[in-house]
């Protein structure tokens, strides 16, 4: 019997924590890795090089080989297929991070122009058994969309169905005895069709006839299931699971099953090694607890569904902040999936818990109308029960949560009507006494970070216009910075919005 052991989107947390809460939690690959059987084939599908403070610290002191690329040598990976956030850093950190794994670096949709990264569009591993499994991997066509220009200089992303369906003649003349295909994508975009990029292409994927589909960068967790003759699963993120799928030898079969970091964990010679090594992560812990500013009291979260009906200071700071930097009339910002606060001490930990991911701003000049059309996506986030309580929409909550895709708007007055159907929940918008609904032609210019001006998320509206302007530095650099300027930070003027049935 061969074993294949998956994992995927661990963002380099490598350790059992989450560098925000003190206690340690049931994750990081250190510990899932040691729970791989012995002779397993050991696949990752991609998103490590973003997403934790060590990989942020690492990239911005220039530390060399990464902490995560020698975990994953030391449990013995085969296979890297990457991610989407595995190119946010340009050619050559990712360059650097899989010649450093040391293992085979597998995407069919990935055209390398400089020839130096020795990534090939597919492998066939050999199990102890003889057994022979047929191993490709693709990701997102979306890579197109979000990427920084400058950081695809030297590699093209084709079409990721295209590339799999190529794989398979492949296949049979390698003569392997099971397909697996890597999908750093998932599930959800059926009705996409026609799009220029597609960002979860799962279902399209599902019928080409591999054996085995692992798919990646939703961060859902899902049991493995059946499409058609598709075993597929999703292991979620931050090393919290992984996934054990077993070939049998005599006859064509496939079982799979996921497993959790249940500590104590033993760990197993090679990353005992790594972590009485570890070069960064005594640096990492000094780096975040340091102070970098203050507030003028505790900003808080006080829970997804109160903040998004009642307001948030936190989301009217970074608007704030989004304003200042790009002169932009009106911005939209929105919070990480877990409630967080900060403040009256503020850490470098505490401002990267509220701004987890690496984005930039981009401006728009937008008509009333258009800025309407994304504010009624984000309208959609509330369900009315039967007894008339709100509660979030089921659609921001499954296949995966998604509270971070309920945009805060700065800048004008608004309401929502949520007993009305979604689409026409928006009331009110009214910039400096400018009703923007009786004249939808107005412009303004609009600013949101470079994820939602992608157009991912619902909000294609972005996605279809050119921006006016897009701003290089990092809001997480940015953000710190402002804290760093020692001006104790007073609780914003909290957004004229309205949210009612």
């Amino acid at each position: 019997m061969a074993v294949i052991c998956y994992t995927a989107d661990t963002h380099s947390y490598m350790y059992p924590t989450d560098y925000v809460k003190k206690e340690k939690l049931p994750m990081g690959y250190i510990h899932l890795s040691s729970l791989f059987d012995k002779d397993a084939i050991l696949v990752d599908g991609g998103d490590v090089l973003q997403g934790s403070p060590i990989i942020r610290y690492e990239i911005k002191n220039g530390l060399r080989p990464f902490f995560s690329a020698l975990c994953y040598k030391a449990a013995g990976l085969d296979v890297f297929v990457p991610g989407n956030h595995d190119f946010n850093f340009g050619y050559d950190i990712l360059k650097d991070f899989t010649s450093e794994i040391g293992c085979d670096f597998v995407c069919a949709n990935l055209v390398d122009l400089k020839g130096s990264l020795n990534c090939k569009p597919y492998v066939v591993k050999t199990a102890k058994d003889g057994v022979r499994i047929f191993i490709s991997g693709v990701v997102t066509d979306y890579v197109n969309v979000w990427e920084d220009k400058k950081n695809l200089e030297h590699i093209r992303i084709t079409d990721s169905v295209d590339a799999a369906r190529r794989m398979l003649q492949a296949a049979e003349e390698e003569k392997s005895d099971y397909t697996v295909l890597v999908y750093h994508g998932g599930f959800g975009d059926d009705g996409a069709a026609g799009a220029a990029y597609v960002e979860n292409r799962g279902a399209e994927l599902s019928l080409l006839g591999y054996d085995v589909l692992l798919q990646a960068h939703q961060h859902s967790v899902l049991n493995p299931y059946m499409v058609g003759g598709t075993l597929s699963l999703q292991v979620g993120a931050k090393a919290f699971k992984g996934a054990r799928i077993e070939f049998g030898s005599k006859e064509k079969t496939v079982h799979a099953s996921l497993f959790d970091v249940d500590l104590p964990v033993p760990l197993n010679r090679n990353m005992r090694m790594v972590v009485e090594n570890d070069p960064v992560y005594a640096g990492v812990e000094e780096y975040l607890s340091k102070e970098v500013g203050r507030t003028s009291t505790v900003f808080r979260d006080e829970g997804k569904l109160e903040s998004a009906v009642s307001g948030c200071p936190l989301a009217d700071f970074i608007n704030d902040v989004q304003m200042r930097l790009t002169g932009a009339d009106i911005s939209a910002a929105s919070l990480p999936n877990d409630p967080v606060s900060i403040g009256p001490v503020v850490t470098i930990s505490d401002v990267l818990a509220l701004y987890p991911f690496s984005n930039t701003l981009v401006k728009f000049r937008m008509k009333a109308s258009e800025l309407k059309m994304a504010m009624e996506r984000t309208a959609s986030y509330f369900f009315i029960e039967k007894d008339g309580r709100i509660k979030i929409s089921e659609s921001f909550i499954h296949p995966k949560a998604e509270h971070y895709n309920y945009d805060y708007y700065r800048g004008l007055s608004y309401a929502f009507d949520i007993s009305r159907p979604v689409g026409d929940r928006v009331v009110k918008m009214v910039f400096k006494n400018i009703d923007l609904i009786e004249k939808p032609e107005y412009v303004l210019s609009v600013c949101v970070n470079s994820y939602r001006a992608s157009g991912t998320g619902g909000y294609e509206i972005y996605g279809r216009m050119i921006p006016e302007k897009r701003y290089g530095k990092d809001m997480q650099d940015v953000l710190l910075e402002i804290f760093e300027t020692g001006e104790t930070i007073a609780v914003p003027e909290k957004t004229d919005f309205l949210v009612f049935s």
